[in-house]
């Protein structure tokens, strides 16, 4: 990173909004994953993550200690990456694959010291080596993450990294403050944050639990597409349906057949989906918090059948997509700014992550179609990339989904006291089936 960066930055309003949320039981915490076509060399790697971390201060982070009535928090950034977490694992099968992701993503990344992540390289032999990132999300959304990644393959491969060109500090603040507002302004607006993002004061709907495996940790349910199964989710779509609003009607129903095949009723169904909100000149290419959530919302008259759903969330997500809306909820998560430290301290507990009486059913991360990172003739492809978002207790599940050279991953995170293994998978056949029941129009 060649620009001038000052020791300390100030926390901006989305990592402020997260700080509070990282339990050790229930961790605030980004999975991403690519599985590679050979072999990684270790110390390669670890000079490639280091290098890596030179283009992004927010992954050299740690939090500056501070008292709860400071009314401004700061991170100090490293001049370079000091040490690097890396744990090697000797994996032969899928079964210790998936005991090293578990155990990896488990972990509450502290911020007290830099580096706020930890990751792992598991040598799988003949088909590929996976490595793994566990970033607290704090620091980074799932966007940031992965332009992350994307640095680290490219150093380890010895390419050029598009990111060393964008001025990171410009990005991170986004546009200049507001004017100052009188404090009645900043709650009436504080409000209306509110009520777009979908918070109310009745609980929504929750997923029955099935099993348990442990009363703390979190493990993951991984589902590859083919190619095949990839396009025909593209002949679902209709009236301006994405794959993402399909994987949403997909979900919500899930949700719905579960509860009632467990005799739970479910009624409204809230579940956070987060919007990128950087500039288009540099949509993926910042490692940092720039990502505001928004709920999606059915209630039973919705879901009375697939299409009459998708509608109805196609109908949700366009508007939420329009540029006045998102200029509203950036204008908006500023507005907190203005308020007094110890009010600014409880909004946390108002909004959709939270692990409260209020909180969402559930969480859809979706990156989309991936961009090959890498040269076509580079000795070094990618075979397999995996994402999932945080979820906290009472919301037992999050699913991540990315596409990468034509193949959807849809990686299903749930927490061990809300499913068993038996039980995930159980679930994840529920979303499939409906998926894999919809007639191609």
């Amino acid at each position: 990173m060649t620009e001038f960066l000052p020791e300390r930055i100030p926390l901006n309003i989305y990592d402020e909004l997260l700080l509070h949320l990282d339990k050790p039981g229930s961790p605030l915490s980004l999975q991403m994953e690519v599985r590679v076509n050979g072999h990684l060399d270790e110390e390669r790697l670890t000079r490639a993550i280091r290098s890596a971390a030179g283009h992004h201060p927010m992954v050299r982070a740690s939090l500056v200690p501070h008292k709860a009535s400071d009314k401004q928090l700061f991170w100090q950034i490293q001049d370079t990456l000091e040490q690097v977490p890396l744990r090697i694992i000797e994996c032969c099968d899928e079964e210790a694959l998936h005991e090293a992701r578990t155990a990896l993503h488990s972990l509450s990344v502290p911020l007290a010291e830099a580096p706020p992540f930890r990751c792992a390289l598991a040598h799988c032999g003949e088909k590929g080596d996976f490595f793994m990132i566990n970033m607290n999300h704090t620091v980074c959304d799932s966007v940031g993450l992965y332009s992350f990644m994307v640095s680290i393959l490219r150093a380890y491969a010895g390419v050029a990294d598009p990111v060393t060109g964008v001025d990171f500090i410009r990005a991170r603040n986004g546009a200049p403050e507001t004017v100052p507002a009188k404090f009645a302004d900043h709650l009436a607006r504080i409000s209306r944050l509110l009520e777009v993002i979908g918070t109310t004061l009745k609980p929504p709907a929750r997923i029955a639990a099935d099993g348990m495996e442990d009363d703390t940790g979190l493990s993951f349910m991984p589902v590859r597409f083919s190619a095949a199964q990839t396009r025909r989710l593209q002949t679902l779509r209709h009236n301006g349906a994405t794959i993402n609003d399909l994987l949403a009607t997909a979900l919500h129903l899930a949700i719905e057949r579960w509860n009632a095949d467990h005799d739970q009723s479910t009624g409204r169904i809230s579940m956070i989906m987060p919007m990128n909100t950087r500039d288009p000149a540099f949509r993926n290419d910042i490692a940092s918090n720039l990502s505001v959530w928004v709920n999606v919302i059915s209630r039973a008259s919705d879901r009375a059948d697939f299409e009459q759903l998708l509608t109805a969330i196609t109908q949700q997500t366009a508007s939420l997509k329009e540029t006045g809306t998102m200029g509203l909820l950036i204008d908006l998560m500023r507005e907190v700014r203005g308020l007094p430290a110890w009010i600014r301290q409880a909004v946390p507990g108002l909004l959709p992550l939270t692990g409260n009486r209020i909180a969402s059913t559930t969480v859809l991360g979706n990156l989309g179609h991936a961009r090959m990172p890498l040269p076509g003739d580079s000795a070094l492809t990618l075979k397999e990339l995996w994402f999932s978002p945080p979820c906290r207790m009472p919301m037992g599940l999050s699913l991540g989904a990315v596409t990468l050279n034509d193949h959807l991953h849809l990686s299903f995170r749930y927490h061990r006291q809300q499913f068993s293994r038996e039980g995930a998978w159980a679930f994840a056949e529920t979303f499939l089936d409906i998926l894999n029941g919809q007639a191609v129009t």
